[in-house]
């Protein structure tokens, strides 16, 4: 994996468990954003356009306001996208979201019940969706549009396999009257 956690779940992290998976916006996401720039910007002149002849000069404070709204919602959108990390590990899965405001979303690999992939048109085309994570005994998890959902999906299945067959075995063990490391 080419992903290096933030010094927030580095942290976190118990010394045994690791990363295993990472999930990021998909591209199709920075394109919204330019997009809503661009579309912002374009009303500015729109806007300009008309009111031209009776303000002059002075017009072109709305090209100005429609650029400026434009980068402040593309900004917005980046922070998002730049503070957002969602992280599968041994462990658990961590969704953590903010950076001055930390919203942190956790779930250990036993809470996971099942997950759902939502993908539209689009998003089967360009390999993008949404994951909807049910758990247990906590709160359902609503990951965001991410690329290759499916590819991260697969690998929450894995774990939580993992989990069962170690748990498994350690029942079986136990309730042999044996210890795990007994032989």
């Amino acid at each position: 994996m080419d992903y290096t956690p933030s010094r927030y779940v580095r942290k976190t992290l118990m010394p045994d468990e690791r990363c295993v998976k990472d999930a990021r916006f998909s591209w199709l996401y920075v394109l919204q954003a330019w997009i809503l720039w661009g579309l912002c910007l374009l009303f500015g002149f729109a806007v300009r356009h008309v009111v031209s002849p009776s303000l002059g000069p002075q017009s072109w404070y709305f090209v100005a306001g429609g650029a400026g709204f434009g980068g402040w919602l593309f900004l917005l959108m980046m922070l998002r996208k730049w503070t957002t990390e969602i992280i599968l590990t041994t462990e658990r899965l961590i969704y953590k979201r903010g950076f001055l405001s930390v919203t942190v979303e956790e779930v250990d690999i036993e809470q996971l019940a099942s997950d759902n992939v939502d993908q539209s048109i689009w998003g089967r085309l360009f390999d993008y969706g949404q994951i909807h994570v049910r758990c247990i005994e906590a709160d359902d998890i609503y990951l965001p549009a991410i690329t290759h959902p499916y590819e991260f999906r697969n690998a929450l299945e894995q774990q939580k396999h993992i989990y069962r067959d170690t748990y498994m075995k350690v029942e079986h063990l136990r309730r042999h009257g044996m210890e795990p490391g007994d032989k």
